[in-house]
């Protein structure tokens, strides 16, 4: 075969070739200039949510992926913690002080001893109980010299020789006398001291029966009324006590005269004490905004001790509103929440909460038991209120 005939039977395979491809590259390369001119159908833009005052509504009464509904509940039958002290049972309970300036001489008692009613508890000598000795003695004198001033009067005022105002100044002067003589007697017959001899000495009584639960006196020390210091003797009944509570004005619904309380103590942790609310304070205190309760506490076996930190547990009788934490979100420094105000539409509240727990929130005011509250994506929601304005 010459190189001519090679070059032409290439030639013809070249040709029958290319026609036979013809159609496929007519159809690719129309394939590609119609899907270069042809253009993309626009995406429509979802529609933004609608912004009206503090609510945030969302197109087509739809729910926002990813948000998180919690149903408000109530807190009744949920028990209250207060915390508190105890103090000495006030109805049980008498502070002896010195009715006169002296020098304490001997003392009877010690500090928890009992004692009855009448016992002496110290005695004490003071140049006051002389004088005021020596005044009743001067006032038996002047009523004694009173009394035959009357009587003379009379029989003169009988006998003509006076005037009958002479016999009534007479009387007049001898009813001084005797009141001046009771007052002194009664002065000294108050603290039990002898009137019949000026020894200027004075024995302390107690007051009622009960125990010796403080003593700030010693022998020989000086007592001085014109200075009020704490006094010599402190009697009470241990076997009952006061606990003093100081409870949140917003708890108080649960403290109520004649309720029942438990009391737990540090010295006792794996006790419960019983006691019963006697009184609640009619005022609230302007620097810590509590309310002073005072409950009474059996303490027969003596294991309570005045002074002692306690903490009262209550039960929340009146249901309160309660939120998870994650639902609640500050502004500044107020507290929000968003409430569902129905499909789709979710509305700003503002609401003032109590701690009720590590995780949830007691609501006070602002929302009611069983509605809905958006938990943890109110942050966003309050981004679109603040954009929108």
């Amino acid at each position: 075969m010459t190189l001519a005939t090679m070059n032409q039977t290439t030639f013809g395979v070249a040709r029958r070739l290319s026609l036979a491809m013809l159609p496929f590259a007519m159809a690719l390369f129309g394939a590609v200039d119609l899907s270069a001119c042809s253009k993309p159908e626009e995406a429509k833009p979802a529609p933004e949510p609608s912004v009206a005052g503090d609510v945030v509504s969302f197109p087509d009464q739809k729910e926002p992926p990813g948000v998180r509904l919690a149903i408000v509940g109530g807190n009744a039958g949920q028990s209250l913690d207060v915390p508190g002290r105890l103090t000495w049972d006030e109805d049980h309970t008498t502070r002896v002080y010195a009715p006169y300036a002296g020098r304490i001489e001997r003392l009877r008692v010690a500090v928890g001893q009992s004692v009855k009613r009448g016992q002496p508890l110290a005695d004490m000598g003071s140049a006051d109980i002389g004088q005021a000795q020596a005044d009743l003695h001067k006032a038996d004198a002047d009523l004694a010299l009173t009394r035959s001033a009357v009587e003379r009067a009379r029989d003169l005022s009988e006998g003509g020789v006076i005037a009958r105002k002479e016999l009534l100044q007479a009387e007049a002067d001898h009813a001084r006398a005797q009141a001046e003589a009771a007052r002194a007697r009664a002065r000294l017959a108050q603290y039990g001291v002898a009137a019949k001899s000026v020894t200027q000495g004075l024995s302390l009584a107690a007051p009622l029966a009960g125990v010796v639960v403080e003593r700030n006196g010693n022998p020989g020390g000086e007592v001085r009324t014109d200075v009020q210091g704490p006094p010599l003797f402190t009697i009470s009944d241990p076997s009952s006590l006061w606990a003093v509570l100081d409870v949140d004005e917003t708890q108080l619904a649960a403290f109520k005269p004649g309720d029942s309380i438990e009391l737990h103590s540090a010295a006792w942790p794996d006790m419960e004490f019983k006691a019963s609310v006697t009184s609640v304070a009619a005022s609230v205190d302007p620097a810590s905004r509590t309310v002073k309760v005072r409950a009474r506490v059996p303490n027969a076996q003596f294991r309570l001790k005045a002074e002692m930190f306690v903490t009262a547990t209550a039960i929340q009788s009146v249901a309160l509103p309660v939120v998870p934490a994650d639902a609640v979100f500050l502004l500044g420094d107020r507290s929000y929440v968003f409430v569902k105000a129905g499909p789709g539409r979710y509305r700003r509240c503002e609401v003032k909460v109590r701690g009720a727990g590590p995780q949830a929130w007691t609501v006070l005011q602002g929302v009611n038991t069983g509605e809905s509250v958006v938990v943890g994506g109110g942050l966003y929601f309050n981004q679109l209120l603040d954009s929108a304005k």
